[in-house]
């Protein structure tokens, strides 16, 4: 399941980032783009509502809960990042780049194992 979510957390990445060289994901049809959002809030929610809480006094607990809050905004920064609050808009940098973080630790355990 860690793979899934470590996929999971690449796309959310890709299509929330804003890079210049990204503008073919970001020219992709709306479709799609509601779908990714779709599978990375799906991926988020289940790693909040159902790892997190099913290991909350573990680490692999605290990184799902933290990681699964981070593709939960991820999704909203994909699907319509107009439709939040300002604060949260302001923290999309550092949102995305400790989903990063958090898709680097699941990465590096994965190769590990």
């Amino acid at each position: 399941m860690g793979t899934i979510m470590t996929g999971c957390m690449v796309i959310g990445l890709l299509f929330a980032t804003r890079l210049p060289v990204l503008r073919a994901v970001q020219a992709l049809p709306a479709w799609f783009r509601k779908t990714v959002a779709f599978v990375v809030f799906l991926a988020g929610s289940w790693n909040v509502f159902w790892y997190a809480m099913r290991h909350f006094g573990e680490f692999w607990g605290g990184a799902a809960l933290i990681s699964g809050c981070l593709m939960l905004l991820t999704a909203a920064y994909i699907l319509n990042v107009r439709c939040l609050p300002v604060f949260l808009q302001r923290m999309r940098p550092g949102v995305l780049f400790l989903l990063l973080c958090c898709t680097v630790l699941y990465g590096v355990t994965i190769y590990r194992l």
